[in-house]
Order: structure tokens, then C-alpha cells, then sequence
């Protein structure tokens, strides 16, 4: 009678257990993470008696859950990838739609500058078309303004981003640390033979939300705990401590976050080894698609204005005075350089765009990178080296120095590599005056088209300093200047109210390819930019979409191993409320044997 109530109680609990953990899946079907559990049962040992071996019942032996690491790291490396690819496509989406919006882009406000030019060299007397063409060039510079402010925006957000998913970083790192704790504790109460499948559950689910900011290798430890790396090894998690990452502002500028990770001797710059997620497509997008398309726009707003004002100067205005800048924008404040903070020296460096009439090309010669300038005093005419940062190619430079003040030229030896053949339509000095110095490795930082669109404006407000004559007569026959007995051309004096030719000369740039070394014109560089904005966004699309279809798979990997359903979990409930009432009917019909056989004895 014993062994029959043992053998039923121990079948009664299993059934119980089986019931609670069937009632836990159900519990926790929405629950984001959690992985199916099952309880594992063995039989108890034989009894051995003289009519063989007996049966002693059921033992609950473990409640396993259902994972499986390979899809687990094969999820996390879907929810990287995607939240790589779909976060650039997200920004850069906003770039494409600014700059191919014809209310906003740049195309439709060049066409307008260029059409009212026509108007004045069909009617230069026309103060009505005068004015109309300042208006046509206010709203031009007011649209390069506005983009570029429109990509700072962008900037400020995406920075604030990167803030954002910097701080869920440490977070993470530290629920994961704390979870290391609770885990390993959990293991050592049964020596390792038990897992405490809820905190694994939790602490997978934290792997996965870390992913979709960042790819994170997971290590699991021998006591249970796992380590996180990140990179190229670079700790996140490592037992029950957790990493800080931070946010550190570039050397030369302040604006461009990138990431560190604190240690003990400082801050480590780690933004090379982030791939993956969230985080490296904000990352992927400032550098392959904000900065490029900013520095471009820059570029097209620079060479407009270097070629608009080098021939403007060239005319005359209704009054007969020679003209002035159509464009404000001139100057070595038009381009920023910053020294490092790491320079021992405080020599001046100032930079200005090159006048087109001592250098026709300058214009041409315009590169959308930012440059660095090392002083290296290398000898053999190479004081200095240009380092274009897209590329990091290195352009020699020679100093001429007069008063302090040195000028630095294209030099005559070059690396082997170098594609071009002049500065990049600037000209730089530094400045030694007044006992300032410069050392071996001092760096600065320049920027000639960065912020070229936010600075660009109108110099003229008056419509008659318009120059839309030339002050050199023209034979009407030859169309060529009259030369006086010296062979000097013959100038006029005072006002050509109809005199057009070099308003003619002015609408001529609407076609002339001015920019990127010659080949394009201001509208073909622009439609570049956008196409290339474009290209980069229906490639992210793409990508995006591939990455979300791989994503899928691996959820639904996951889902058929872990996932709870409802039908079957539905089904074994049925099976274990059946189990559970035929080992109480056993201990009922033992209990009725217990009475008979006491009744007996009586």
C-alpha cells in the first residue's frame, strides 16, 4: 500500500509541476524573449523484491526551456544588420527628400538666377529686370542658407541620437552585468545542475535589444555568466561589471560626436570598431551621406560665388563704375581652420578661396573634402603636407616666407599617388609675426566648403550697380576690342546703359562647366549631389529590405523552437489535468485498499 501511494503521490506532482509550467507558458505568450519551458522527468529507482523490480514512480529531474545558441546569435546578428541598414535609410531618406524637393532644392532657384540674368542682358537699362534679378539672387543664397541649416538640423538630431543609444549602451551593459550576478548565484544554490531559465530568458532578451544598437559578441562563461565584447574586442559585460561608453567631440570639430570607451587611463576612441545596429548606421550616414552632401552643396555655392563675382568686377554698372562683388563671399573668414589642441606652436594659419583672375582654374580646382595641414620641414622643398581627409591622400607643399609670413605653394615633388596638380582652389599662409612659432607635427584643420551655403549672401542691394556693361570698345565688324597706337584696348568712359556684353558673359555660366576639375556646370555638380544622395538611399532601401527579409527567418527560427503555442500548450494542459486526476484516483483506491485491510484486522 505504501509503494502504490508513493508511486501516485510522485505522479501527482509531476503532473502538478507539468501544470504550472504549462500555466507559465500561457502566462508569458506576449512576453518579448521568453523562450517555451518544459519539465524534464525521469523514473525513481526499482525497488527489488523476489518477484523482480518494482517501480517506484516518477522524479521531476528539470525545467529546461528550449534554446538554441547558434539561432540565437544568428537573431542578434539579423537585428544588427537590419538596425544598421534601416536606420541609414531612414536619415538618409530626409537628406534625398530636402535636396530633390522642388520647393526646397537648389535646381529650380538656379534655373529662376539664371532666366532673370537673360532678362537683364536682353533689357540692361531695365531697372524692373535689375531688380528682379537681385530678388532672384537673394532667394538663391536664402535656399543654399536654408539647405545647409537644414543639414545641421539633421546633424543636431542624429547627435542627439548617438547620445541616446550611448546611454542605452551603459544601461543595457548594466542590467546584463547585474543579471551575470543573479545567474551565477542562481546555478551555484544547485551546484551548476539547475539553470535559472527566466533570468537566461531576460538576459537574452537584453542581448537582443543591445544588437539592434550595436553587433555584440556574447561569450557564455564556464559559471554561467557571459561576457560581452563589442568591436574588436573591446569589453562591454565581463562578469558582474559593466564598461561606460561616452560621447567625445572630435579633435578639430566640435559638432561631430564619436565614441568612447572610459578605462582607467582615460577615454579610449573606439568609433572605428563599432559596427552594426542603430548606432553604426547613424555613424555610416554622417560620414557616407550628411558631410559629403553638406561639403558638396558648399562646393557648388563656392564656385558660384568665385565665378559670378571674378567677372561681375570685370563690368560696369549704369553709373560706369566698375562693378563689385555680385556675392557676399570673400575672405579668409569664409573659410574656418582650426588648430590642435595638441599643437605645441601657435603659428596663425589662415585660408581664402583663390582669386579667379590670377587663377582661372581656381573654381575648377575646388575639392569638397576638408584638409589637414601638418608642418613636417622634411627638406628637399616639402615644408608642408595636405592631407585630403576623404581619402587621406597627402599633397606636398613648399613655404615661401617673407616678414614672418609664410605662403605655401604646390611643391614640385609630389607622392606617387597624387591626382592632382594644384592646391584645392585655396591659398594658405601662416603667420610667424611676433615671436610666434610652430613646431614638427602641429596640425590644422580646414574646411573650405563646409560651411560655404550657410555663409553665402548678396552684396548689392541697389539694381543699378548691377554690371551688365564693359568699359573696352568693340569693333562692330570684327567683334574684337579696338586697340589704340599703343595696343592697349580703347576704355570708355561713363555710363553704357545698353551695353549688355558682360551681362551675356554672366548668363554664359549657366552652361560653362566651371566645377569638379571642368566637367560640370553649377546645375550638373548639383544634380550630381543629388544624384549620388539618391543612389545611396535606394541602395540603403535595398539593403534594407534584405536585412528585414533575413530578420524574419531568424524570428521565425526562433519562434519554431521557443516560442510558445497556444494550441499545444492548450493540448498538454488537457494532458496533465489528466494525468494529475488519474494519480489522485490512484491515491483514492489506495486509501480504499488502506481501509479495507484495516477493517479486516478489526
Amino acid at each position: 500500500m505504501s509503494g502504490l501511494l508513493a508511486t501516485s503521490l510522485s505522479g501527482l506532482m509531476a503532473a502538478q509541476r507539468s501544470l504550472e509550467t504549462v500555466q507559465h507558458n500561457i502566462s508569458n505568450v506576449n512576453t518579448e524573449g521568453y523562450s517555451r519551458q518544459r519539465v524534464e522527468l525521469a523514473t525513481q529507482a526499482a525497488r527489488f523484491t523476489g518477484d523482480g523490480y518494482i517501480g517506484q514512480g516518477v522524479n521531476v529531474t528539470n525545467i529546461t526551456r528550449s534554446y538554441d545558441q547558434f539561432i540565437s546569435k544568428q537573431l542578434n546578428s539579423s537585428l544588427a544588420a537590419f538596425g544598421d541598414a534601416d536606420r541609414y535609410r531612414q536619415l538618409a531618406t530626409h537628406v534625398d527628400n530636402i535636396m530633390a524637393d522642388p520647393s526646397t532644392g537648389m535646381a529650380p532657384a538656379m534655373n529662376r538666377f539664371f532666366n532673370a540674368l537673360n532678362d537683364v542682358a536682353n533689357d540692361p537699362s531695365s531697372i524692373p529686370s535689375r531688380q528682379v534679378l537681385l530678388s532672384e539672387t537673394e532667394t538663391l543664397t536664402q535656399n543654399f542658407n536654408t539647405m545647409s541649416s537644414r543639414f545641421e538640423e539633421i546633424r543636431t538630431l542624429n547627435n542627439s541620437d548617438i547620445g541616446a543609444m550611448v546611454n542605452d549602451i551603459n544601461s543595457l551593459a548594466k542590467s546584463i552585468a547585474d543579471l551575470n550576478v543573479q545567474i551565477v548565484a542562481g546555478l551555484g544554490k544547485t551546484q551548476g545542475l539547475k539553470q535559472p531559465n527566466d533570468l537566461l530568458d531576460r538576459q537574452d532578451a537584453l542581448f537582443s535589444k543591445l544588437a539592434k544598437i550595436v553587433n555584440v559578441s556574447v561569450v557564455p562563461q564556464k559559471d554561467g555568466s557571459s561576457s560581452v565584447f563589442i568591436g574588436n574586442g573591446q569589453t562591454l559585460v565581463l562578469n558582474g561589471g559593466a564598461a561606460t561608453f561616452t560621447t567625445i567631440q572630435s579633435e578639430f570639430d566640435p559638432t561631430r560626436l564619436e565614441i568612447g570607451l572610459k578605462t582607467a587611463n582615460g577615454i579610449t576612441d573606439i568609433t572605428s570598431q563599432i559596427n552594426g545596429g542603430s548606432l553604426a548606421g547613424s555613424l555610416r550616414f554622417r560620414d557616407e551621406v550628411l558631410d559629403p552632401a553638406q561639403q558638396k552643396l558648399g562646393q557648388v555655392a563656392a564656385g558660384l560665388a568665385m565665378e559670378f563675382n571674378a567677372l561681375h568686377k570685370n563690368g560696369f554698372d549704369l553709373s560706369g563704375t566698375a562693378g563689385l562683388d555680385l556675392f557676399k563671399f570673400s575672405g579668409a573668414e569664409e573659410i574656418p581652420v582650426i588648430q590642435s589642441p595638441l599643437n605645441t606652436g601657435n603659428a596663425a594659419v589662415t585660408a581664402n578661396f583663390q582669386d579667379l583672375n590670377a587663377n582661372p582654374s581656381a573654381a575648377g580646382n575646388l575639392d569638397f573634402s576638408d584638409f589637414k595641414l601638418t608642418y613636417v620641414n622634411a627638406g628637399g622643398g616639402v615644408d608642408y603636407t595636405l592631407t585630403r581627409a576623404r581619402d587621406n591622400q597627402v599633397i606636398n607643399l613648399t613655404a615661401t616666407t617673407v616678414a614672418g609670413v609664410s605662403t605655401l605653394s604646390f611643391a614640385a615633388t609630389q607622392p606617387a599617388n597624387i591626382d592632382v596638380t594644384a592646391l584645392p582652389g585655396i591659398d594658405i599662409t601662416v603667420d610667424l609675426t611676433g615671436g610666434k612659432t610652430i613646431s614638427v607635427g602641429d596640425e590644422f584643420l580646414t574646411r573650405p566648403t563646409y560651411s560655404a551655403a550657410q555663409k553665402i549672401g548678396v552684396n548689392i542691394d541697389d539694381p543699378r550697380k548691377i554690371a551688365a556693361a564693359t568699359n573696352v570698345e568693340v569693333d562692330p565688324v570684327t567683334n574684337l576690342p579696338v586697340l589704340d597706337g599703343l595696343g592697349n584696348p580703347v576704355i570708355i568712359n561713363g555710363a553704357m546703359p545698353s551695353d549688355n556684353r558682360n551681362a551675356l558673359q554672366l548668363a554664359d555660366l549657366r552652361n560653362k562647366t566651371s566645377l569638379l576639375g571642368g566637367t560640370a556646370s553649377f546645375n550638373g555638380a548639383y544634380g550630381q549631389i543629388v544624384s549620388s544622395v539618391g543612389a545611396l538611399t535606394q541602395a540603403a532601401g535595398f539593403s534594407s529590405s534584405a536585412q528585414e527579409a533575413l530578420l524574419n527567418q531568424a524570428k521565425e527560427s526562433r519562434e519554431s523552437l521557443a516560442g510558445v503555442n497556444l494550441d499545444e500548450e492548450a493540448a498538454n494542459l488537457i494532458k496533465f489535468q489528466q494525468a494529475y486526476q488519474a494519480s489522485a484516483q490512484s491515491i483514492s483506491v489506495a486509501r480504499s485498499l488502506f481501509d479495507t485491510l484495516i477493517a479486516a484486522v478489526r
